[in-house]
């Protein structure tokens, strides 16, 4: 269920798990473990407004800009990338912390405003 803990009895030594270091790898049976992704090729869907806590009035998203820094989330994975392509609704990023995924997969996009990451927009990975 959601939320849920798993332990894994593994060989590894406990000094490279200290401090949640594994927090959002994935792991996977020798060979079956998805591409792990430096550059991101997107197809993308940004939200018309963006979303916000409090009381203020939602902020219209502005379109990708290139060399933006973008925050991507994939499953359990979290990198910062930088916009290096935009046309029209597909981008490619440059991560910072390559990540592993299937290609398809879904990802959500958020934008640094002030001191915050608000959520801007989804898509999927598509190479």
């Amino acid at each position: 269920h959601a939320g849920g803990l798993c332990g894994i009895a593994t060989p590894m030594d406990p000094v490279s798990t200290k401090a949640d270091e594994l927090s959002g790898q994935v792991m996977a049976r020798e060979g079956e473990l998805p591409p792990v992704w430096k550059d991101l090729d997107l197809e993308l869907e940004l939200l018309d407004n963006m979303v916000s806590g409090g009381e203020n009035a939602p902020e219209k998203v502005r379109p990708l800009q290139p060399n933006e820094m973008l925050m991507v989330n994939s499953a359990t994975a979290t990198s910062v990338g930088t916009v290096s392509s935009i046309k029209g609704s597909k981008a490619t990023l440059q991560l910072r912390l390559p990540i592993c995924a299937k290609s398809g997969s879904r990802i959500t996009l958020s934008r640094r405003v002030g001191s915050r990451w608000r959520l801007i927009g989804h898509g999927s990975i598509t190479g």
